[in-house]
């Protein structure tokens, strides 16, 4: 087999880097042309670099999602795909354990952290599928009875 590189669409990383720009240059642009007062009363026009930047972090993270995923389809095996599955499961329990016990301050701050990351890897993995298993042998010896 050749090398295949996964091809994220070529609209989505055009809407990223728009959105980025956007949400950078919003900023400025926003406090250099509004009153204070303006911007005391309309809390909308103080977020819209925000949601643009959110935005953009969005749909980076969408097209992290599509180049794993066309990287990965059917070439993982069951097992594995079944182990790193439980594992991010895992995570996320423990992540929800160290979030919730009330003895230490630190458990709280890695167990945030470990929810995060095992949370975004879960929604990562669950669009990856595994190796499809060559079920032939058991088709081929049925018989309708």
């Amino acid at each position: 087999m050749g090398k295949y590189k996964p091809r994220v669409p070529r609209g989505l990383l055009i809407a990223i880097v728009i959105t980025l720009g956007l949400g950078i240059i919003a900023g400025p642009l926003i406090n250099a042309l509004a009153t204070e007062e303006q911007l005391a009363q309309n809390v909308l026009l103080n977020a819209i670099p925000f949601i643009l930047i959110f935005v953009s972090i969005i749909l980076t993270f969408i097209a992290v999602i599509w180049a794993v995923a066309t990287a990965l389809n059917n070439k993982i095996s069951n097992r594995i795909h079944s182990i790193i599955e439980g594992a991010l499961i895992a995570g996320i329990v423990l992540g929800i354990v160290g979030m919730f016990q009330p003895w230490m301050h630190i458990l709280f701050k890695y167990g945030f952290v470990l929810l995060l990351f095992s949370t975004l890897g879960f929604i990562l993995w669950s669009h990856v599928t595994p190796k499809r298993e060559d079920r032939q042998d058991e088709v081929s010896s049925f018989s309708p009875g």
